[in-house]
């Protein structure tokens, strides 16, 4: 297993010569936009977009997969003019527009629960923070110090930076440090926890098809199962993803009509349906039926 070194993300201006430039889109409904995405959520960003362009044939967006640090340094650097990621900035990336001059606008779409997957014969059904906080440090590698079988325990998560480990980072106040199998995309974590009976994976995509159980988190006596309520009602399940739309410019094109449509009651029942929880309308709202 290896170790994550956590350290201070420092963003700078680096040479990035001339930033891209697009023809300019007629509206806000026709058009073509390429906006990159965090790949945690992909299906979500991909979806809604199919939604928009069935509203609006004239339009097109394209959706990219990449890191959220590389997000974020395009945004900056201004290569681009919009980003999707699966987590609100980190503090040192706000400060680092501030420094570049930069005004930000940032719209958050959605939630979702980051799952604490296992093998589903494992016997242990759930997880506090005092035992999770020592698996990430290393001071557990074997679930039968875990209530389980004696049987060596892998961390499986994706790299610094992404929502996942920024979820379970920022529970504990920050960590110098996590005893892991780093991941570079989902697709590589199941890939690479493949046959392993020990492994512990944090994943943030539904699962439900996959040969693992979601533990529970335990809290002053509560059990909390992960799902889309609990991440936002008491007793919460602390471990969620925060889709956020992220653009240095106001303008009228077809990235801000997706956007719009994205953070509308329409994107918002769109969100929910594909099993997140909404974040721009309240869930009362959304469930109610459309007029007509």
């Amino acid at each position: 297993m290896r170790r994550i070194t956590v350290g201070l993300i420092v963003l700078s201006l680096i040479g990035c010569g001339s930033p891209s430039k697009r023809a300019p889109e007629e509206s806000m409904t026709a058009g073509h936009a390429t906006i990159g995405t965090s790949d945690a959520i992909f299906a979500l960003t991909w979806k809604l977009s199919a939604a928009f362009q069935t509203n609006s044939p004239g339009a097109f967006v394209d959706m990219v997969r990449s890191g959220n640090l590389a997000l974020v340094d395009s945004l900056l650097n201004e290569r681009v003019e919009e980003i999707f990621l699966d987590r609100p900035l980190l503090p040192a990336e706000t400060l680092a527009f501030r420094n570049a001059g930069l005004k930000l606008h940032t719209y958050p779409v959605a939630f979702y629960p980051v799952y604490l997957l296992v093998a589903r014969d494992n016997p242990v059904q759930n997880l506090d923070s005092v035992k999770l906080r020592r698996v990430l440090t290393g001071e557990i590698t074997n679930w039968k110090e875990l209530g389980g079988e004696d049987r060596a325990l892998a961390l499986y998560i994706q790299l610094p930076g992404e929502g996942t480990f920024e979820s379970l980072a920022n529970y504990f106040s920050g960590l110098d440090s996590v005893a892991a199998e780093p991941c570079s995309t989902l697709k590589a974590m199941l890939e690479q926890a493949r046959g392993d009976a020990g492994a512990l994976l944090a994943y943030p995509l539904p699962a439900d098809d996959l040969p693992y159980k979601r533990l529970a988190f335990e809290r002053e006596g509560y059990y909390i199962p992960a799902n889309v309520e609990t991440i936002l009602e008491p007793p919460t399940y602390p471990f969620m993803l925060a889709p956020t739309y992220v653009t240095t410019h106001n303008k009228a094109d077809v990235a801000a009509g997706y956007l719009t449509f994205a953070v509308s009651n329409t994107g918002q029942r769109e969100a929910m349906r594909l099993g997140y929880r909404p974040a721009a309308v309240p869930v009362r709202m959304v469930r109610m039926k459309a007029p007509g």
